[in-house]
């Protein structure tokens, strides 16, 4: 099969494309053929080697996280999945990843996409969706009512995110910068300019997908009691006092949650924007648009 292989950490100069022998699932796994897989700003770090001492690789290694694909074929003691199976899931970080042909996941941890969802789409959630919807369900866990500050609103995460809100009948405010207003209205939210004047009152809690020093700023726009629930990693300059509970987000595959957002996607109450389609080939580019900025949207790779 043919697989886009990271050499050695570094630029996108370091993957290369190449021929390798397929997979073969073990015991509980499947073989899926791949057909599109999304790119998560995770794979940025593994690939320059932020995450080398949590996450070691040995080269050359195939990254990708999201898959969608079709079950090509199943390993021993597989009963949940058969062969011609649509499924989508959250693979591990172990250098045997999406960016190829085919790919091996365990049986378990696969969710199957309806008819009425594409591969692209579908490649879109497994990060991105079940990190929003496990940062509102999971640790923010507002009340009816609540009205919580969604920092990148827009985002991927952010998407998520406000709909998690809205199906626990909270109220979710896009926090945006300075020229998206106008954006986040057409999506019936109201808006907070980042950046800008203080609303008169505090939110009940913050979900923030951007980090940094937009992070650390909203401590002061939640309630006492309330939580600021984040994505990006704390800020180093977050209050210690306790006043507002500082949360780290870390997204986890979960075959349930994921099975609710493909449903969600479906019913067309859930769209992740799609910024760019890329062949699988094109793994190199896809990483240097997004690390340019300003991408707009989830870049999806196809076969």
């Amino acid at each position: 099969m043919k697989a886009t292989r990271l050499q050695a950490y570094g630029g996108p100069d370091q993957f290369k494309l190449e021929t390798i022998p397929d997979p073969v699932p073990g015991a509980g796994q499947v073989l899926i053929k791949v057909a599109a897989t999304g790119l998560n700003p995770f794979e940025i770090k593994v690939r320059k080697g932020f995450m080398a001492s949590m996450i070691p690789l040995k080269f050359p290694a195939t990254l990708g996280i999201d898959v969608a694909g079709t079950v090509a074929a199943v390993g021993p003691g597989v009963t949940n999945l058969k062969v011609g199976d649509r499924v989508t899931g959250m693979l591990k970080v172990n250098g045997a990843g999406s960016n190829a042909e085919f790919t091996v996941a365990a049986a378990d941890g696969l969710a199957l996409i309806p008819a009425s969802v594409d591969f692209v789409a579908a490649a879109a959630l497994p990060v991105a969706g079940q990190t929003g919807w496990q940062a509102v369900n999971g640790s923010l866990q507002p009340k009816k009512g609540d009205r919580v500050l969604v920092t990148g609103a827009l985002g991927t995460v952010g998407r998520t995110v406000v709909f998690a809100l809205k199906q626990l009948g909270a109220t979710p405010v896009a926090g945006v910068r300075a020229g998206r207003e106008a954006e986040a209205r057409k999506l019936g939210l109201e808006t907070m300019v980042i950046g800008g004047p203080a609303p008169a009152a505090k939110f009940d809690g913050a979900v923030d997908t951007i980090g940094g020093e937009v992070a650390a700023s909203l401590f002061s726009l939640v309630k006492d009691g309330g939580k600021v629930a984040t994505i990006a990693g704390l800020p180093e300059n977050h209050p210690k006092d306790g006043a507002v509970k500082a949360v780290s987000v870390f997204g986890k595959n979960n075959v349930a949650d994921l099975s609710t957002l493909l449903a969600a996607v479906g019913r067309g109450d859930l769209v992740l924007p799609i910024a760019k389609r890329l062949p699988l080939s094109d793994i190199a580019e896809g990483h240097r648009l997004y690390e340019a900025g300003n991408v707009g949207g989830k870049i999806v790779f196809t076969a």
